[in-house]
């Protein structure tokens, strides 16, 4: 898959022996065109095409795929925040065959490269959850390992009920965001990892996610909403370029 390494294939112990001794050469593997890097699997979960009303939520969606832009989307429960995050890695481009290997490479420094499945070739689609920490979001430990941040990379990162997150997590993600890249610093040394990703935060508009809502009312005081909001801090929001409302649908 690798084309600047040559690869000299040898059926026996028996036949590479004969070729290091010059007796009977084995000649290099020769590529007939170029590997194969796109996947012909089915895609195995939600489809934008499934996806019924919310045409403004899905050219939201377009856009942010053909851009690479960070998206932030708002509604009440129901509304279908994460069916449509999950749609967006279908509609990306496939993977090139640099960002698969830059893919693998992740998964396989962090132990997550599947063994029937050698080369990555979906880009990746995280999911953290909430009560995750900041080491384990952006990566570190005492042997700095990638966080759920690079395992993302050249995909989505999907952060759900957004300000549940906690503060000082969020704001470690800040810099990556700009930067696409994450450096760790231990006294033993600094450790980079990519992160190139583009960000998907759903939220709800209040604490009981109501808000707005036209069919139930929102029991929050209007003091808890804004303490609600204010979870996310407005150097965060400025790294996110679109932001979407999406009402629930009948």
């Amino acid at each position: 898959m690798i084309e600047e390494v040559p690869v000299i294939g040898a059926l026996s112990l028996l036949t590479l022996v004969q070729h290091l001794n010059e007796e009977e050469p084995i000649p290099p593997f020769s590529r007939s065109g170029r590997p194969n890097f796109e996947d012909d699997r089915p895609v195995i979960g939600q489809d934008l095409a499934d996806v019924r009303g919310q045409e403004h939520a899905k050219r939201a969606l377009e856009v942010a795929a053909a851009g690479g832009h960070n998206l932030l989307v708002s509604g009440s429960p129901g509304a279908g925040k994460t069916l449509l995050a999950r749609c967006l890695p279908g509609i990306l481009p496939s993977l090139t065959p640099d960002e698969a290997l830059e893919v693998t490479q992740i998964y396989s420094v962090a132990g997550l490269l599947p063994a029937d499945e050698p080369l990555v070739r979906r880009r990746p689609f995280r999911s953290p959850h909430h009560t995750v920490s900041h080491a384990g979001l952006v990566g570190g430990g005492p042997s700095p390992r990638p966080g759920e941040l690079t395992l993302a990379h050249r995909g989505v990162l999907f952060l759900d009920e957004l300000p549940e997150f906690g503060t000082h997590t969020l704001d470690t993600v800040r810099q990556p965001l700009e930067d696409g890249v994450v450096t760790i610093s231990r006294a033993a040394g600094t450790t980079t990892f990519p992160a190139r990703v583009t960000l998907v935060a759903a939220m709800n508009p209040c604490p009981c996610g109501f808000a707005g809502d036209p069919e139930r009312a929102c029991t929050c005081p209007d003091g808890a909403i804004r303490r609600y909001q204010r979870r996310l801090s407005g150097p965060l929001l400025d790294r996110i370029d679109i932001h979407l409302t999406v009402p629930r649908v009948s």
